[in-house]
Formats: C-alpha cells, sequence, structure tokens
C-alpha cells in the first residue's frame, strides 16, 4: 500500500515536472517571437513591402512624425536649463542627427524606389516628407545629391518656390558659411537660378 503511494507521487512530481518544462519552452517560445516582432525590418525590406499608395503614404507620414517629433522646443529648453555646451544638450542633439541620418537613409531608398511623391495622391505631411528630411540634413553633399529629384518636383509642383529656395538656399551657407539674403526686391526665379549656378548644380 505504501508502495502504490509512493509510485503514484512519483509519478505525480514527474508529470508536473514535464509540464513546467513544457510551460517554460512555451514561454521561450512566445518571448522569443516577441523579441524578433520588435526588431524593426532593413530599410529595403521596409520598402519593398509599400505596396499601396495608403502604405506608401502612412509610411512617409511616419518620417515626417519623427522628424518633427525631435523638433519639439525641448532643445531650447534644455539650453536654458543646463547650457549651450552640456552634456543634456550634446545627448539630445547626438540623438536628433541619429533619427535625422536614418529618416534621410529612408527616403534616399524610398525615392530610388518610387520617386517624389504626388501631393494630390498623399496627404500634405507625406508629401512633405522628403523635402523637410533633406531640409534638415547638414551634409553638402548628401544635399546635393537630391537635387535632381527635387527639381523635378519643383517642376512637377509638388513643392514650391519658397520650399526649394530654402533648400537651395541653407545647401548654399552650409557650403559657403553665408546665407544669400538679397537686398531689396528680387526675382526668386532668378535667385533659384543663381543659387543653382553657384552651387554648381546640373538642372
Amino acid at each position: 500500500m505504501h508502495f502504490r503511494i509512493g509510485l503514484k507521487n512519483s509519478n505525480m512530481i514527474k508529470i508536473i515536472h514535464i509540464k513546467s518544462i513544457l510551460l517554460c519552452l512555451a514561454l521561450c517560445s512566445l518571448g522569443c517571437k516577441d523579441k524578433t516582432s520588435e526588431n524593426p525590418l532593413p530599410i529595403q525590406e521596409e520598402i519593398a513591402a509599400l505596396k499601396t499608395i495608403g502604405q506608401k503614404n502612412d509610411y512617409l507620414e511616419k518620417i515626417h512624425q519623427a522628424d518633427q517629433d525631435i523638433r519639439d522646443g525641448r532643445d531650447s529648453e534644455l539650453v536654458l536649463k543646463y547650457g549651450l555646451d552640456s552634456p543634456e544638450v550634446k545627448s539630445f542633439y547626438s540623438k536628433m542627427d541619429s533619427i535625422d541620418a536614418l529618416n534621410l537613409e529612408k527616403i534616399e531608398l524610398y525615392l530610388k524606389e518610387f520617386g517624389y511623391p504626388n501631393k494630390d495622391s498623399v496627404t500634405t505631411e507625406a508629401a512633405m516628407a522628403p523635402w523637410i528630411v533633406i531640409h534638415h540634413s547638414m551634409d553638402v553633399d548628401k544635399r546635393k545629391g537630391f537635387f535632381s529629384v527635387l527639381y523635378q518636383a519643383y517642376n512637377n509642383g509638388y513643392i514650391n518656390l519658397d520650399q526649394f529656395e530654402l533648400y537651395l538656399g541653407r545647401t548654399y551657407k552650409l557650403e559657403f558659411g553665408t546665407y544669400p539674403f538679397g537686398e531689396g526686391a528680387y526675382d526668386p526665379n532668378e535667385k533659384i537660378n543663381g543659387l543653382i549656378e553657384a552651387l554648381n548644380l546640373k538642372k
């Protein structure tokens, strides 16, 4: 009688042990699955997955949102609170640079695959995303590398005269150290043509 009870208890312990192992394996599997799902796809795969106008619109809107979220005025608050050369401010700008670099890479691959978005097919934020990300880049060579696509977008009416002039003007300032302000009234088209020539860009 005692032997049977002991055997029964032994079997129960084995069953509990097996169930515990199976539960651990299941939790590990779920944990690994969640961890994998949290990892972002490579940018090339993200772009390749954009099949519809809606998907492209959402993708560009998220880039625009990321660009704007980091520029919500926190830098001014940090400068006032800690000082311009403080670790807090430097850390903030380092984070901004990382976000800008990632956004620029996404936009570069997007434009190569799909071209500049037609503003009549997407939202204002989505249509503005490529221009604003390029405009925020501090890399002169990169900025110049986007000239052709932005010039075509400008001619197509996808970006306006002011946006195109801002892009060229900031590129000029980054390259030459001064902003090309005109004295008195000037023709914006003449200024644009002058900037294109000064920056040695080809239409």
